[in-house]
């Protein structure tokens, strides 16, 4: 082992340890997914209240589409500030979880205690940010809470998940290929 690789912090005895750089990735998961789930959600959901509200037709249809934009910077003033003030709220309670779960060694253990402290956390966040600002515009909003709510419920596990199983990957030796990637051409292929 060279001086730039550092030992994993599993052992035999705690097999699912982790070291605050692998905290920070699974941290910085659950929000890039948040926001990202949380975009498509309020997306669909302005859609389908369009839908309901002024019934189905192209012309709703096409201005729930060109609204996304009105959405968009919605997401990066609101949701955007909102979720970096409930990460740093987080932190303390998800290391604490995280710290007393070392030595539970089954996955699905895991998966299940992420995915109630995902619901109960997005619970706490949703009626604080419904209570803080939106007290007398609770009609308006409540569907981008509820799609705040169910966006961080699904980030925090599926984030937990995708952090430690490159962490237990990379134990093994196994590199973890990124979700995202882009395509090499191969020179046989342009001739």
């Amino acid at each position: 082992m060279s001086i730039d690789e550092a030992a994993p912090p599993r052992t035999a005895t705690k097999p699912m340890a982790f070291d605050s750089g692998e905290f920070a990735a699974g941290a910085a998961r659950a929000v890039a997914l948040h926001l990202a789930l949380f975009l498509i959600l309020s997306g669909l959901a302005s859609l389908v209240m369009g839908m309901f509200h002024d019934g189905p037709s192209i012309e709703v249809f096409l201005s729930a589409l060109s609204g996304s934009i009105g959405l968009v910077l919605f997401v990066g003033v609101y949701a955007v500030p909102i979720s970096l003030i409930a990460t740093v709220l987080g932190i303390l309670p998800a290391l604490l979880l995280g710290r007393a779960l070392v030595r539970v060694r089954t996955f699905r253990t895991h998966v299940l205690v992420w995915c109630a402290f995902g619901v109960v956390f997005s619970g706490a966040v949703s009626l604080a940010v419904s209570h803080l600002l939106f007290r007398d515009q609770p009609s308006l909003m409540s569907a981008f809470l509820v799609t705040g709510f169910l966006s961080g419920s699904a980030a925090i596990p599926l984030a937990w998940a995708r952090t430690a199983s490159i962490a237990l990957r990379a134990d093994q030796g196994i590199t973890t290929r990124p979700w995202f990637r882009r395509r090499r051409r191969t020179t046989s292929a342009v001739r």
